[in-house]
């Protein structure tokens, strides 16, 4: 294992290859090639690569209607028919996996919802860990700049729009909420770190759960917590003061509610964070 420091932010959630070719459909984000990759593919593959500018990477593969235009029509990746795994681009074994910066400078390990292979489960070390090294091996030379713009540089941050804490007790906080056993022990957390009452917000929840999924009432709710923890941790909102943060979160949850298979609407919620991301900091490192 890498001996830079990182954090898995999805725990209880995994994923399984099912050959969609979603991966490849390259719809939301683009496949670029480090120095590396580029010296394995540009003999046999030199059709399929181009030229770009304003990113980490000089070279990317071209994209078509489908997508990549090394998928074949079975969704099957022409690298790896022809020339075998370890052929296959760095970003292209990374995926669903993708990397944000710790407010202190540690790596955390995301999970792309959106990949149609995710299940509830737990993800093998083995797989961590392949992950990990795709990260490193990708953004070999540019980690440490990527870690000093991401990390925050001030030592406090926003309770609310009078008070401040340091992240190191924000962090502490969003780990005590969304440890919660239940929606109703969540909305105590709420009330009791940030005087949030999201009373209304929960029991629409429960009735939406209810009446869509009788048996698995508890196992979605645990979930939805679950979701709204590992959201907790990324860059993106973290920028909020946390008693904004913690409303745009039950938020999601409520909308996430609304599907019948939570996965799924985690994965929805997920396309519509990236597209956002997309807008507005011109992010499309990884996919």
């Amino acid at each position: 294992m890498s001996s830079t420091r990182w954090e898995i932010t999805f725990d209880g959630i995994t994923y399984r290859c099912i050959k969609c070719g979603f991966c490849c459909s390259c719809k939301y984000w683009r496949i670029y090639l480090s120095y590396f990759d580029y010296l394995k593919l540009r003999e046999d593959y030199s059709h399929y690569i181009e030229d770009v500018r304003g990113s980490y990477f000089s070279k990317r593969l071209k994209v078509g209607r489908r997508g990549c235009l090394l998928l074949t029509r079975d969704n099957l990746c022409r690298i790896q028919i022809e020339r075998g795994y370890s052929y296959k681009p760095t970003m292209c074994k990374l995926f669903p996996f993708s990397f944000r910066v710790k407010w202190n400078g540690d790596f955390l390990l995301v999970i792309r919802h959106y990949c149609r292979g995710i299940r509830m489960g737990k993800c093998s070390e083995e797989m961590i860990r392949h992950a990990i090294e795709c990260c490193e091996e990708l953004y070999l030379d540019q980690l440490e700049e990527i870690r000093l713009m991401g990390m925050e540089t001030s030592t406090r941050c926003k309770l609310d729009e009078r008070e401040y804490i340091t992240w190191e007790e924000r962090e502490e906080l969003g780990r005590y909420i969304f440890s919660s056993a239940s929606l109703e022990d969540l909305s105590r957390r709420y009330r009791e770190v940030a005087n949030l009452n999201i009373g209304g917000e929960v029991a629409y929840i429960k009735r939406r759960i209810e009446r869509n999924i009788k048996s698995k009432r508890l196992t979605v709710e645990r979930e939805i917590i679950r979701y709204l923890g590992e959201l907790n941790k990324r860059e993106i909102f973290r920028k909020l003061p946390l008693k904004d943060e913690l409303y745009r979160l039950i938020k999601i949850g409520v909308e996430l509610s609304g599907y019948r298979d939570v996965l799924k609407g985690e994965g929805i919620i997920d396309l519509k964070l990236l597209k956002g991301i997309l807008c507005s900091l011109k992010e499309v490192r990884s996919p």
